[in-house]
């Protein structure tokens, strides 16, 4: 899977992220295989990783 997912990124241009998750500490609720080609560029803000802790997820007072 993280090969063709190289190819299909080189095919498609740019540049990406592949991310997986596996296990609940890493945001999966279901068990399976899955993967994220992500695109990026410079300026996106794009924070990884997905989550933020519970603090950051407050609202600012």
């Amino acid at each position: 899977m993280q090969s063709r997912a190289a190819e299909l990124a080189q095919e498609l241009g740019a540049q990406w992220n592949y991310l997986t998750s596996c296990g609940p500490d890493a945001t999966q609720t279901i068990f399976h295989l899955h993967g994220h080609l992500v695109p990026r560029c410079a300026d996106d803000s794009l924070a990884l990783p997905w989550t933020y802790s519970i603090r950051e997820q407050e609202p600012a007072r």
